[in-house]
This record gives structure tokens, C-alpha cells and sequence, in this order.
């Protein structure tokens, strides 16, 4: 892996097992939790204490078998290796993570679940877990589906359980309704390994909070950075990832799962409400970066490509909607479109945001159409037969050099 900048410290100060096993009673580990405001870093940002206590009280309003913790890595946003990263450099902050957990929901034995093809991050989190057990914690890990959805938390379940990896429809949440029945915290495992350090020191780790950021595409230096939340997007660019040579068209903060952001946002602050309100999210913060001879256009092809692609198959509007975009905006990157195909995108955006079972098909509606909205001269000319400009790119395809590029960052 390369050089990761000058915030790459251990994610606490002290060894993470000794905060593991630190006098807390469980209250007192949600309060801690709750008073660094470590929020998860799966995608969602959701305040990490506030799933804890909905685990506790589930637990002890329907007495049974004991609450079960999962360590999601099934990492699968294209650009995204943060999760693998966490897992092979610091596992045992993973482990120590979920110890501390562990004790605050009252659970006693707990799963890492990984994709079929980590076998990397199974082997060292193995070892780990051979020389320094969590104690009074059993911990497993399963290796599961290859798919993007696959990662979705109760189609993590629905795998474990022995079946095909499907998202379950909501409601039940996992915390009342999880693994084999039981409430279940599901967690992602950079939340995990950042749990010890929220822990040890609330306040200190509110004043100073970063994030792992995949950094990707038309950069010199792509890899994993832990960069602090507030960083404006162009110091992330040029200071971590050496700069974008060929100057930056967009930016994708959540990868494939939210708009991108134009050139004149690249200020924005890498923050996960700065970023909604600049009409993106930062998600796994899988920050892809577009070039500046690149067009905008055949980047939305790759992204509904992708969609389209990944579509678990569960839902059929979800199906037909992902594929009736990708249709679209090929047509469209091929100067095939008509207007009134243009206008039927926002017809069927409307049809995807309103079902599903997972957030498949409502992210690649606002994703796609989002990217078209920022670059709106760009569809016109490609409608009209107007001037059209850029380099073919296809990013999220699975063997872009892009893809390939922050994949081989990982054995760097």
C-alpha cells in the first residue's frame, strides 16, 4: 500500500485490546460511543451508539437467546478497498472493535463476513485472532457471496442463514430481527476498528474524526488515506493523491452510490452533510475522480452499466428500471437518443425510487440521472448531434485501469 499521508496513525493510542477490556459497564460504553459521535462508515453515516442501544433494548424487552454481532466486510462499491485495507493492516482493531461492542449489546459470540473472494482478509484476521483472542467473545468468519448487493445488511443475513443473498423487506431491522431470529448488530468493520479509539477518548476523537477514502481514477497517487472529515475535496486530490494531471471534469465522493459533484464543487468539504447538501453524499467514500478530457456521458454508460449489472434479481422493478436506464443512456452515448427518450428518464427514476426491498434501484435512479443533470450541455450535444467532447472512459467497469488501478494499490 502506498504512502497514506500524514494522518496515517493507529486508530487509537493505545493498544486496542487494552481498551477492550477497560472496567465499562455496557452503559457506559454506549455513552462513550454516543459522546464521540462516531457514525458508521458502511454507507450510511448513521450514528453508530444509536444502533448499540436499539440492539439493547430489543435484547431486554423480548428475553431469548443473547444478541449476535456482525462485522460486515463484504466490501463491493466499486474503488472501494478501505474495508480490505482495515482488515489486512490493522486487524486488531477490528477484533478489539468488536469486543467492545460485544460487551455493550451483551453479545457472546459474533461472525466477520466477508465476500467469497477475501481470502486475504479471512487469512489475517485469522492470525489475529490466534494471537490475541478476544476475551469471554467467539468470533467466526464466513466467507459469502461475490455480489454487490450481497454486501446489503440483511442480505449479509439472509447468506449466513444459508440462502441466496437477498435483502429481506424492512420492516423487521435487523436489531430486532436478525441473524437465525436473534437481534443482531451488523456493523461495518471500519466502524469497528475506529470503536476502541471513540471509546478510549470521546472528546479527543470528535475534535480530530477522519475517514479511510478510497481514492481513485484520474489521480497520480490512488490508495487508501485516512483523511479528516472536513478536508476539502481538492486538498484530497492534490495533497493525499498527488494531484489530478489531467484536471478534474467531476467527482464521485460515494463512488457509483450518489451524484457526482462538477469541478467548481471540488471545495466542498469531505463530509457527509456538507456532501448532502451539495447534492451528493460521501457514503464508503470511494472518491472517484473524472479527468478533465474525459466525457461526462460515457461515464453515465459505465454507471448504469454497473447498475444494471449488479441488480441481485429479487425485484423486478428494480430489474426492468436498471435496464431500461442503461438502455437510455447507452442509446444516448451512442448519439442514438431521442428527446423523448431523454424525458422518459425522469419517468422511470420516479418508478425505481418507489420499490425495492434495498436501495439498489432508487441509488442507480439518483445516481444516473444526477451525473446527466450536472452535465446537461453535454446531453444535448450527444441529442442533438451538437459538438461533443471527451475521451471514451468506463470507470466502473470490472476491468477499467481505473478499477484495476486502486485494486493494485492494495499489494502496493
Amino acid at each position: 500500500m502506498r504512502d497514506r499521508g500524514p494522518y496515517n496513525e493507529r486508530l487509537t493510542r493505545r493498544n486496542p485490546l487494552q481498551v477492550a477490556a477497560a472496567p465499562w459497564t455496557a452503559e457506559e460504553i454506549v455513552d462513550r460511543l454516543s459522546e464521540s459521535g462516531l457514525r458508521g462508515r458502511g454507507g450510511g453515516w448513521f450514528p453508530a451508539a444509536r444502533k448499540w442501544e436499539a440492539v439493547r433494548r430489543e435484547a431486554a424487552d423480548a428475553p431469548g437467546p443473547p444478541p449476535v454481532l456482525v462485522a460486515n466486510g463484504a466490501e463491493g462499491e466499486p474503488g472501494s478497498i478501505k474495508d480490505r485495507y482495515v482488515m489486512t493492516a490493522r486487524p486488531a482493531d477490528v477484533l478489539a472493535g468488536m469486543a467492545v461492542a460485544a460487551r455493550a449489546i451483551g453479545a457472546t459470540d459474533a461472525i466477520v463476513y466477508l465476500k467469497g473472494s477475501f481470502v486475504r482478509c479471512a487469512a489475517t484476521l485469522e492470525a489475529a485472532l490466534a494471537e490475541d483472542p478476544p476475551g469471554g467473545l467467539s468470533v467466526s468468519i464466513r466467507l459469502g457471496a461475490d455480489t454487490y448487493v450481497g454486501g446489503e445488511e440483511t442480505a449479509v443475513l439472509e447468506s449466513l442463514e444459508g440462502r441466496r443473498a437477498w435483502p429481506r423487506p424492512k420492516p423487521p431491522l435487523p436489531f430486532a430481527v436478525g441473524l437465525d431470529q436473534r437481534p443482531t448488530l451488523v456493523q461495518n468493520v471500519e466502524t469497528l476498528a475506529r470503536v476502541p479509539a471513540a471509546v478510549d477518548d470521546p472528546k479527543g476523537f470528535r475534535a480530530s474524526e477522519s475517514t479511510f477514502v478510497s481514492l481513485w481514477g484520474s489521480i497520480r497517487r490512488p490508495g487508501v488515506y485516512d483523511v479528516p472529515l472536513g478536508t476539502p475535496l481538492r486538498r484530497v486530490i492534490d495533497e493525499f493523491g498527488g494531484g489530478a494531471p489531467d484536471g478534474i471534469r467531476a467527482i464521485f465522493p460515494a463512488g457509483p452510490s450518489a451524484p457526482p459533484l462538477s469541478a467548481d464543487q471540488a471545495d466542498t468539504p469531505l463530509d457527509p452533510d456538507a456532501l448532502r447538501a451539495a447534492g451528493s453524499a460521501l457514503g464508503t467514500a470511494a472518491v472517484l475522480v473524472i479527468g478533465a478530457s474525459t466525457c461526462p456521458i460515457s461515464v453515465a454508460a459505465s454507471l448504469a452499466a454497473f447498475f444494471e449489472r449488479e441488480a441481485c434479481g429479487q425485484c423486478p422493478p428494480c430489474v426492468v428500471g436498471t435496464q431500461n436506464l442503461a438502455r437510455v443512456v447507452r442509446s444516448l452515448a451512442a448519439g442514438k437518443a431521442r428527446v423523448a427518450d431523454i424525458g422518459s428518464l425522469g419517468e422511470v427514476a420516479g418508478f425505481m425510487a418507489q420499490h425495492g426491498h434495498c436501495a439498489h434501484g432508487r441509488t442507480a435512479a439518483a445516481s444516473v440521472t444526477g451525473l446527466l443533470g450536472r452535465f446537461r450541455g453535454d446531453v444535448e450535444a450527444h441529442v442533438t448531434g451538437g459538438p461533443r467532447h471527451g475521451r471514451h472512459a468506463d470507470p466502473f467497469g470490472a476491468a477499467s485501469p481505473e478499477r484495476a488501478a486502486i485494486e493494485g494499490a492494495l499489494l502496493s
